[in-house]
């Protein structure tokens, strides 16, 4: 048992030692590679020629949909929209144009959000000199604790967006600056769902009791190429950071009785 103890002890000297730097310089490349893919800065001024215009075409992923809209993907920002749905009035139906004010962008504040909180992981890495000892499994844990935190809510960003009520998308900012502005009767959203640009249109009513219901709801979407694979390479770091944990947690107690 002891001889047991004392090769587990060895094991996660090993580990300290030499395994927690290698780890970390993959978690580094993984990151800086998931930062070439975002079209914003990343607070990194290198990137900023990468910010390029993207055009894209949302269609219905079932097919048959009543909404056509092409948008420029800038960075974190829609700046151009050609939006096309049919509307309603009385008992006919007529096609209804919009589009974006070319002064004032759609902001996607998920893009900001994950490239903030990617921003925040890869400064932790950069605080680790590599010729860095580490000293206790303690030490570690603190650290990939903190990389899983700012990577997991970077994902979350991306893949699980954030519910909004009905009167958030319609008294939001980005709603004012469409051109014509829409029906009162009908409010849309853009979003973004894992490695999709989603538009949501709504019809919607009020009812008698004051409160603003939602009577339909359209979707149309795009896959966005840069989306999936910045998603993907958070996974893979997140991954990274997870499985170098889960080897310390488990030989950590040995540490405490050495």
């Amino acid at each position: 048992m002891e001889e047991e103890t004392e090769v587990l002890r060895k094991e996660l000297k090993w580990i300290l030692e030499d395994q927690v730097h290698k780890v970390l310089q993959e978690v580094q490349h993984t990151l800086q590679e998931c930062s070439r893919r975002f079209p914003i800065r990343c607070g990194l001024d290198e990137n900023k020629s990468l910010v390029v215009p993207h055009r894209i075409l949302l269609s219905s992923p079932n097919g048959g949909s009543t909404i056509k809209c092409v948008v420029t993907l800038l960075g974190d920002s829609i700046c151009d929209a050609d939006i096309n749905f049919k509307h309603k009035q009385a008992k006919d139906h007529h096609n209804f144009k919009t589009t974006i004010n070319p002064e004032v962008s759609w902001k996607l504040q998920q893009i900001q959000d994950a490239g903030n909180y990617l921003v925040k992981a890869m400064f932790s890495l950069n605080q680790i000199d590599k010729d860095h000892v580490f000293h206790s499994a303690k030490e570690v844990c603190l650290l990939l604790d903190e990389l899983i935190s700012s990577l997991n809510q970077g994902r979350s960003c991306l893949a699980y967006p954030k519910r909004k009520s009905i009167e958030d998308i319609i008294y939001s900012r980005n709603m004012q600056i469409l051109v014509p502005p829409v029906p009162n009767d009908t409010a849309l959203s853009f979003y973004i769902h894992s490695s999709k640009l989603i538009m949501s249109l709504y019809s919607i009513n009020m009812s008698s009791q004051g409160r603003t219901e939602i009577t339909s709801r359209q979707q149309i979407e795009c896959t966005v190429q840069w989306l999936n694979e910045a998603v993907m390479l958070f996974t893979l770091a997140l991954q990274q950071c997870q499985q170098l944990k889960d080897k310390i947690s488990i030989l950590k107690q040995y540490e405490e009785v050495s």
